[in-house]
């Protein structure tokens, strides 16, 4: 009994001890808080800058370039120019001397690349009735420790508990019928009709004399898929060779979805000829949507070159 009540007693203290641990590191970190808040207040005091905070604690200076730039919506793409750096003017992190970063506003994930990874509370100023960013903007933050993401690599240049700078400059907004748009004059595509939809659909290769493909038909199709945004082949992830799959033909009326395609794919499918070849262009509502495919993201419009192959 008496090894008992030891054992007990030994239990209570350790629980204690990581309890009061526990305490003192909470302790911790809400000081730095506040020792990070007030640095930043006194930085901006003498540097004569006048910011605005949110409701998670990110000081913020918009300068608007373009007045009608456009503001950032849920499914546009953002290219956007950095420059990270601590109070004391060491710099930690740069664009300038290489791609700007481009990410898909997509509030509330933690995958990579769907928002600004350095300080995602940069979403906070995109928000329905804040909106304080646009394209063109030039804006300023200025970040408490807690704000910092975790996929800031903490090092000597940058410790974990002290507050830094970024300065942004918002490059590019752009919705999907605008990278629609800006692929189709950066490639010289031939005139493209469009459906109701917003199906942009040319044949490269016509056969007139061939058969139509009918609803219902199982079919082959080689296809080369590419990303709008970029022109990034997606499928056929390695080599120059079209895939090829085996679908059946769904009535675009009726269906949402092709047989095992996407309903853009399926769609442009059904206008073929067997051995006509096309290319297909649509928005991601015709894709994949708001689910990320492999390396394709949400809200990615895309393009297709099409061959139809009789079965």
């Amino acid at each position: 009994m008496k090894n008992t009540w030891k054992i007990y007693g030994i239990s209570l203290a350790l629980s204690g001890a990581f309890c009061g641990c526990q305490q003192t590191e909470e302790a911790f970190q809400d000081r730095k808080t506040r020792e990070n808040k007030a640095e930043i207040r006194q930085y901006m005091s003498n540097k004569g800058i006048k910011a605005d905070s949110t409701k998670s604690g990110l000081f913020y200076s918009v300068q608007n370039i373009k007045p009608n730039g456009a503001k950032p919506q849920i499914g546009d793409e953002i290219t956007i120019r950095y420059v990270a750096q601590r109070l004391d003017g060491v710099v930690i992190d740069s664009t300038l001397k290489a791609s700007p970063f481009v990410y898909i506003r997509v509030p509330g994930t933690s995958t990579a690349g769907y928002f600004f990874e350095s300080v995602p509370s940069l979403e906070e100023l995109m928000t329905t009735g804040v909106e304080k960013v646009r394209e063109g903007d030039r804006i300023s933050l200025f970040v408490p420790w807690l704000l910092r993401s975790t996929r800031v690599a903490v090092s000597l240049l940058a410790p974990l508990y002290i507050p830094l700078r970024y300065d942004l400059e918002i490059l590019k907004v752009r919705s999907e019928a605008r990278q629609i748009q800006d692929y189709l004059v950066s490639k010289k595509l031939p005139k493209m009709e469009i459906n109701g939809d917003s199906l942009r659909f040319v044949k490269t290769l016509s056969r007139p004399d061939s058969a139509q493909v009918k609803i219902g038909d199982e079919v082959i199709v080689k296809y080369t898929g590419r990303l709008v945004s970029n022109d990034k082949v997606f499928d056929p992830i390695t080599g120059t060779t079209p895939s090829s799959i085996t679908m059946t033909v769904v009535d675009p009326a009726t269906s949402n979805r092709g047989g095992g395609v996407v309903k853009g794919f399926n769609d442009g499918v059904a206008k073929l000829r067997f051995g006509e070849k096309a290319i297909v262009i649509f928005p991601s509502i015709l894709g994949y949507g708001t689910n990320p495919k492999g390396s394709i993201p949400s809200y990615s419009p895309l393009y297709f070159e099409l061959e139809l192959v009789r079965k």
